[in-house]
């Protein structure tokens, strides 16, 4: 009975001493963390090897680097020192503070690393909402979505904003779409774009329309660089040697 007794006080004073113990572990890699910090910023994080501590070890050092980094408004820095860390949600955190501030594209950058594809879903809708489509179309490329494109490629379009609308189109491989696109720039004498369009859309015919428009206003460089796009040896042929063209 008295052994018994023994271990149970023993087993009672283990219960009260591994809390101190771990909290004391716990707080001499705080310790450890906060001592690195200095360091790295000084000699800077890219020239800075971790290899020889542990991965739990390493992601510490990186966390309460990018921790001061954020402090110091070096923003970027501390988004590379997450992203060596691993750190989503500290990531995810920036990304919000971007949008909060309608730096979209920062916050598309942040969502894309933390691979938060709802987060790039909802701030893809709300830049076609407010009209920043460079920045929508962005999102929705890097989630994939070829619904919510389609209909970026046709806001732009109405929007007059030729060469994000080529942009979206070109990235489906939609080729009626990016003829459509490239008519509407001839309507609007925005032939650089039409060409562009056409181009993509592997459309040879409307390009040679596009070199023959060119033609007409005597921009013979432009002409003859839609031709050679287009393939028209005939008309390649006819601008050198008439022109001196090469």
């Amino acid at each position: 009975m008295a052994q018994i007794f023994i271990i149970d006080k023993m087993v009672d004073q283990l219960k009260n001493i591994v809390p101190e113990l771990v909290q004391k572990f716990n707080s001499d890699r705080e310790d450890t963390f906060k001592r690195m910090v200095p360091i790295v910023l000084k000699k800077g994080l890219e020239n800075t090897n971790l290899d020889m501590f542990s991965e739990d070890m390493q992601r510490g050092i990186l966390n309460a680097v990018a921790e001061e980094l954020v402090k110091k408004g070096r923003t970027k820095e501390a988004i590379a020192a997450y992203m060596k860390a691993k750190n989503k949600e500290k990531l995810i955190e920036i990304g919000d503070s971007y949008k909060n501030m309608n730096m979209f594209s920062h916050a598309i950058e942040c969502y894309w690393i933390a691979e938060a594809r709802d987060r790039l879903m909802q701030i893809g809708e709300i830049c076609l909402r407010d009209g920043q489509m460079s920045d929508a179309i962005k999102a929705f490329q890097l989630v994939e979505d070829k619904t919510r494109l389609i209909l970026v490629g046709d806001e732009c379009l109405k929007r007059e904003k030729y060469e994000n609308a080529i942009e979206v189109f070109r990235f489906l491989g939609n080729k009626d779409k990016l003829i459509i696109v490239g008519d509407e720039c001839v309507k609007h004498d925005q032939l650089v774009l039409a060409a562009k369009a056409y181009e993509f859309a592997q459309a040879k015919e409307k390009l040679n329309s596009v070199g023959d428009i060119f033609l007409q206003k005597e921009q013979l460089n432009n002409a003859y660089e839609v031709y050679r796009i287009a393939g028209n040896t005939i008309m390649i042929e006819f601008l050198r040697e008439n022109f001196n063209m090469a």
